[in-house]
């Protein structure tokens, strides 16, 4: 297939690429101040950091809804952080700031029973479907403190304590004492005693499809905020109110719980050797009998199920590829798109390794994040990929299986989703962080450019392709969807390395 070079043609509110015919990959320079660089700091100046601004104003002060908190940071603002810490974007780094710095204001009691505090949910769509108006939603919290994580400590090793701003030493203060305090609500004698369950319990345990013995993501976020925590600590940051303070203390005593939660995590990481080396499953056959997983071994083309209105001129689904036992996969775990929280997970526990030791107490010789994170890339390439360099596609499923996911996801809430077919998660790869390992895995650093060189292919092939497979990753689109365009920044904030 013909490569592409790139020029840039700009618009009022967004950047597009012209794109013409070149000879090979290396047309694009994905180096600190190369075009790509440079197309993601114009696109966030003239789009993405209003766009950020206005939904977090919007969704989270007007309406109170705390999934904007989830959605910032999925929607490419944490791979961005990312970036600006590989490429010292200072400029930047001071605009996130001034963006996330209000949120912290929006903190409130958990409860007349609780006075920690936390972000409660009291509109949206989402937190009123599903009944959580006037509760805290954990995940949304701790993905978005994943992201106050990122934000501080790409702060402390880029800029030196005298050169930081009034506004950066709050925030990075703010954020230890938020990310204290709700971690160590969330951290109790009760979770702890889950997590001792767990960790004894094995995929036999699991056959009614309850979720109670899961390695879930919010655990993994927990293990993440606590390798950030660690990372200010020791930088010298200290919380900025009492009660931060009084958490931190509390997160102390509670070592032995905490040393846990790692193990668990290496408990379920099912380590498989192979011709290229080791390769990583996530809580591999946990997942069997999860409802969403309940078609991982279908691949048919024909959905399972649709939705036709009945004499009540209601919609009523219908399934048309009825379930059968056969459909289930004894290797089911997490799904490609919940797995891209390895990704920063992964980012703070290889810098924090030492940090993770000196104030956790988290010693055992098993954990070796380089080679755990080399590991989990390995499955991509040799179990998840299609091996194909020049349509890339992968399966839907961690494990490698392809079939269906999610069939008729949240139709109790009205929604008409079918699921995702197989190959139906594609896009999962490139937006979800993992182009970031193309960094130390050379196959995946060419998968992912030959995505970015589909995604601006003006051949009729490759852009039938990209919106068969990768709809919304494509920069060809309407700039005035905006959903499509804000997870381009993630992408193209990933491509971008420090050298060539």
């Amino acid at each position: 297939m013909e490569k592409i070079k790139i020029c840039l043609l700009v618009f009022p509110a967004m950047l597009f690429l012209l794109a013409q015919p070149a000879s090979s990959q290396e047309s694009f320079n994905f180096s600190k101040g190369g075009n790509v660089h440079e197309q993601v700091i114009y696109s966030w100046n003239h789009y993405y950091r209003d766009y950020f601004n206005s939904e977090i104003q919007r969704r989270l002060f007007k309406d109170g809804d705390v999934y904007v908190l989830y959605d910032v940071q999925m929607g490419g603002l944490q791979s961005f952080v990312e970036m600006t810490r590989r490429c010292k974007d200072l400029k930047q780094i001071n605009e996130v700031v001034d963006m996330l710095n209000p949120i912290f204001s929006s903190l409130q009691p958990i409860s007349s029973q609780d006075s920690s505090t936390g972000w409660i949910c009291t509109g949206g769509n989402i937190c009123t479907a599903y009944n959580y108006v006037g509760k805290e939603v954990p995940l949304c919290s701790s993905q978005f403190l994943g992201l106050l994580g990122a934000v501080a400590t790409t702060i402390v090793e880029t800029i030196p304590e005298k050169q930081r701003t009034p506004a950066q030493r709050a925030f990075i203060s703010q954020a230890f004492n938020t990310m204290a305090v709700q971690l160590n609500r969330w951290l109790s004698p009760g979770y702890f005693k889950a997590i001792q369950r767990r960790f004894f319990s094995t995929p036999a345990d699991t056959r009614d499809g309850s979720t109670r013995f899961f390695f879930s993501d919010k655990d993994l976020w927990h293990l993440t905020i606590l390798s950030d925590l660690a990372e200010l600590h020791t930088s010298g940051v200290q919380p900025i109110a009492q009660d931060g303070r009084a958490a931190f203390q509390s997160l102390h005593k509670k070592k032995e719980g905490i040393r846990l939660i790692f193990d668990l995590f290496l408990a379920r990481t099912t380590l498989t050797q192979s011709a290229n080396g080791t390769r990583a499953d996530l809580d591999r056959g946990f997942w069997k009998y999860f409802f969403d997983n309940r078609y991982a071994h279908y691949e048919g083309t024909q959905s399972p199920v649709v939705w036709k209105k009945n004499n009540n001129d209601e919609w009523q689904m219908i399934t048309v590829v009825p379930w059968d036992s056969t459909y289930l996969s004894d290797d089911a775990g997490w799904d490609i798109s919940h797995s891209r929280r390895l990704v920063p997970a992964f980012e703070t526990f290889v810098r924090n390794r030492n940090n993770i030791k000196n104030i956790w107490g988290y010693d055992n010789p098993a954990f070796d994040p380089v080679a755990l994170r080399q590991a989990y890339a390995n499955q991509i390439t040799e179990k998840i990929w299609n091996e194909d360099d020049e349509y890339p596609l992968f399966s839907n499923y961690w494990s490698g299986d392809n079939g269906w996911y999610r069939v008729a996801y949240a139709n109790q809430t009205g929604r008409q989703f079918a699921g995702y077919p197989p190959y139906g998660m594609n896009k999962s790869m490139p937006l979800g962080g993992y182009p970031v390992w193309g960094a130390f895995h050379p196959v995946l650093k060419t998968i992912f450019r030959n995505i970015f060189s589909l995604s601006q292919s003006e051949d009729s092939t490759a852009k039938s392709f990209m919106s068969k497979y990768y709809p919304g990753v494509s920069a060809r689109k309407n700039r005035n969807n905006a959903h499509g365009q804000i997870h381009n920044l993630s992408f193209l904030s990933d491509l971008v390395e420090i050298s060539p």
